[in-house]
């Protein structure tokens, strides 16, 4: 039975890294305008807190994260909505049963949801990091590619 070398299918597949990195920096992108989105676009409502969530910890971690953050319930003009916020904190300046300012966007499918102070979080970030090493890694190979259709050496 003869092994295939897979080394060359996944060369093969290096360029498509180039455009999954810029998709990941479109949403980092995106994602670090949030604040500003809901803060320009927004309407402003009374939530009340629910739940006090503990952070799971880091994603594929096994050890319990630092910090607490507010589970929100909010009436809109089309219903109610539970928020659950990603802002983690120690100690928790939130209690259940807490009336909170919170600022909504919902248009279509898009809900942006934020309590006062809260920012983006780190998730911009992490794509922007993740976009970019895969921009550094794929659009190498892609432009090696283009230069081969191209007939230039």
């Amino acid at each position: 039975m003869k092994i295939m070398n897979p080394l060359p299918y996944i060369i093969q597949t290096m360029p498509l890294l180039a455009f999954i990195g810029t998709y990941l920096l479109i949403i980092a992108y995106d994602k670090s305008k949030i604040v500003e989105r809901v803060t320009s676009k927004g309407i402003k409502t009374v939530g009340t807190v629910v739940e006090i969530r503990q952070n799971p910890g880091e994603l594929f971690g096994s050890k319990e994260g630092e910090g607490q953050a507010p589970v929100v319930d909010f009436v809109f003009s089309n219903g109610s909505h539970r928020h659950y916020s990603t802002h983690y904190q120690t100690p928790c300046p939130y209690e259940v049963g807490q009336k909170v300012e919170v600022s909504y966007y919902f248009y279509k499918s898009i809900r942006e949801v934020l309590l006062a102070n809260e920012g983006a979080g780190t998730l911009p970030k992490t794509l922007f990091r993740w976009g970019i090493a895969l921009c550094l890694i794929g659009y190498p190979f892609l432009i090696k590619k283009l230069m081969l259709l191209g007939g230039t050496n």
